[in-house]
């Protein structure tokens, strides 16, 4: 989570967050980090009445992102560990395993076990997730990405959320809401590089049929109130929409 002046940015992992951050370290010096992935319901009441930002992406294509990311980096860490069991499953098994994280209790008493009663936010170990939290998805039916929205946004109904999809036109039009947005800013944030991204096929590749559904099922609250479909595609290259893209004519 970033504080800055004018606003607060709640980070969702692999949802374009690392762009979002360089941008506001960039741009907003008084800007600090008070927690990785902290969660909105632990934001210090000083700062409650700023705005809140945060992103989003398709949950078809965030499984395939996050499971090229963290596999080869954090095959050890609790979670993915617990997934994946220490690396040893593929794609499919291993987001079987995420969506069906609120369903297979006696999977999740073993993950609930392994989790920490408290978490220090200010150390970067992913995915910062204690026992109580983890305890609220019994019985839930959500898959991992939702549980995650939810654990880190709560009510979302007042959180300006951009979709990586359209991450630099939202992103943009979020500064402009708040009077930040300056030419500079709009250069710098149409035209610069992808953050943090992982390569791999377009992420329907992935998909048997069957997993495709159990994403429909399990994260149908995101899916339904962002419009995500799944896609056909041949690649892509993870991390959001290219850059230099066409600078707006119009706010946003």
């Amino acid at each position: 989570m970033i504080v800055a002046d004018k606003f607060v940015f709640v980070h969702l992992p692999r949802s374009g967050g690392t762009f979002v951050s360089d941008v506001i370290r960039k741009f907003f010096p008084t800007a600090r980090e008070i927690g990785y992935h902290l969660p909105r319901s632990l934001l210090p009441r000083e700062f409650s009445h700023l705005p809140i930002l945060g992103a989003v992406r398709n949950p078809w294509e965030f499984y395939v992102s996050w499971y090229n990311h963290v596999l080869p980096r954090d095959a050890a860490t609790t979670l993915v560990s617990w997934m994946s069991e220490a690396g040893k499953l593929g794609f499919t098994d291993t987001t079987r395993n995420a969506l069906n994280l609120g369903v297979n209790n006696e999977r999740l008493d073993v993950l609930i076990e392994m989790l920490p009663e408290q978490v220090d936010y200010y150390k970067r170990n992913v995915p910062n997730i204690t026992k109580d939290a983890m305890h609220k998805i019994r019985g839930s039916g959500i898959g991992y990405y939702t549980f995650r929205f939810n654990h880190l946004f709560g009510n979302a109904n007042d959180v300006f959320i951009c979709r990586t999809e359209t991450l630099r036109h939202d992103l943009l039009g979020f500064f402009e809401t708040i009077g930040a947005a300056t030419d500079k800013m709009r250069d710098y944030v149409l035209c610069s590089e992808n953050q943090n991204s992982s390569e791999h096929l377009h992420y329907s590749t992935y998909y048997t049929p069957e997993l495709a559904e159990l994403v429909s099922v399990r994260d149908h609250q995101l899916i339904e109130r962002f419009g995500y479909v799944f896609e056909q595609a041949t690649s892509v290259q993870d991390g959001g929409p290219k850059p230099c893209i066409e600078k707006p004519t119009t706010n946003l």
